[in-house]
C-alpha cells in the first residue's frame, strides 16, 4: 500500500519499543571488530519532523517519546537511544525523531554498508535527503521483502536485516514469515529484526505461529501492551519484535522491555520469551 506514511506515527510507543531495542543490538553488535552489514526492508523517510501537520495532527508521539524523554533517567538501559535523539535536537525539545534507517547508519561503525529500501516515492524522496550521499549506504526505490531475498546471500557472515512493515496490508502477515524463511535459508548467519503491532483479534499470531512452523530457531520475543490503549480510536494497543539470533541473552531484552514498558503513559504488560518454548493451540492451530 502506497499510501501509509509513517510521520503520522512516528514517535509512538512502539517506535520507543522499537527504536529503543535495535539501538542495543547495534550497540552490542558493533563491539566486534569484524565486517557486517545491515538492511532495512522498510526505510521509511530516516528523519521525522515533529513538528509536522502530519505528526501533530495525530500527537501520537506525545505517548511515546514525548512521555519517556519527560522521564528518562540516568541509567544506562537506553543511552545510546538517548544519546542519538540528543544529538537530533542540541537544544533540548526533541522535534526530530530517528527512523530505524537513520538508526542502523548511526549506530553502525563508517565501512559498514547499510542498505535502505523503500516503496513509497514520497518517502523516498525524503529518505534521499536524509541519507543520500552517506558513504557506504546504497538506497533502493523498491519492494523491500522481494529486495531482500534478491540481494541475498550478502558477503558478509555477520549484519542485521530489520523488517518492520506498517502491516496495513493483511498479506503482510504472511508475506513477512514468507520472505524470512526463504532469507534464513539463503543466509542462515545473520540477526533478524522484525517488529509487529499487536491489535484487536491478535493478527500478529500469524507471523509467530509461521515462524514456529518454519525451520528457523533461536528466536527471541519482546512484548509489550497496553492496558488502555492512549486513545480510543487506537487500533494498535500492543507491540512485538522478535529477534533471530539475538546478541545476548534473554536476560537482557528482558531488562530493556521492562524499562521501556515502565516509562510509558499507561499502565503495561511486558512479556520476553523464547518462540521455540511456545506451544500451538490444537483448537485455533495458532500460537497460543
Amino acid at each position: 500500500m502506497l499510501s501509509y506514511q509513517h510521520i503520522y506515527h512516528a514517535g509512538n510507543f512502539a517506535d520507543l519499543h522499537k527504536h529503543g531495542i535495535l539501538t542495543r543490538v547495534l550497540q552490542t553488535m558493533r563491539v566486534k571488530d569484524l565486517p557486517m552489514i545491515a538492511m532495512d526492508t522498510h526505510a521509511g523517510r530516516g528523519v521525522y519532523d515533529l513538528t509536522s501537520v502530519e505528526a501533530e495532527k495525530t500527537g501520537e508521539f506525545t505517548h511515546g517519546i514525548g512521555h519517556f524523554w519527560l522521564r528518562r533517567s540516568g541509567k544506562p538501559t537506553l543511552q545510546a537511544y538517548t544519546e542519538m535523539i540528543e544529538k537530533l535536537n542540541p537544544h533540548g525539545d526533541v522535534t526530530r525523531y530517528p527512523g530505524s534507517s537513520y538508526i542502523l547508519r548511526a549506530m553502525t561503525k563508517p565501512l559498514t554498508d547499510v542498505i535502505c529500501v523503500e516503496k513509497h516515492p514520497g518517502e523516498f524522496e525524503e529518505l534521499q535527503k536524509a541519507l543520500g550521499g552517506k558513504p557506504h549506504t546504497e538506497l533502493h526505490h523498491d519492494d523491500g521483502l522481494s529486495t531482500l531475498v534478491r540481494l541475498l546471500p550478502f558477503e558478509e557472515r555477520r549484519g542485521i536485516v530489520v523488517i518492520d512493515p506498517s502491516y496495513e496490508i493483511k498479506t503482510d502477515y504472511d508475506d513477512v514469515p514468507k520472505h524470512l524463511k526463504i532469507a534464513y535459508r539463503k543466509w542462515p548467519q545473520g540477526t533478524y529484526f522484525i517488529w509487529y503491532p499487536i491489535m484487536t483479534g491478535e493478527p500478529h499470531r500469524k507471523i509467530l505461529t509461521a515462524l514456529h512452523a518454519a525451520d528457523i530457531k533461536d528466536v527471541l520475543v519482546s512484548e509489550i501492551r497496553m492496558e488502555h490503549p492512549p486513545e480510543d480510536h487506537y487500533r494498535m494497543f500492543g507491540s512485538g519484535i522478535a529477534i533471530v539470533r539475538p546478541p545476548w541473552p534473554k536476560e537482557t531484552l528482558d531488562e530493556i522491555t521492562q524499562y521501556i514498558a515502565i516509562n510509558l503513559p499507561s499502565k503495561t504488560e511486558a512479556n520476553v520469551f523464547w518462540l521455540d518454548n511456545m506451544k500451538i493451540d490444537p483448537d485455533t492451530g495458532l500460537l497460543a
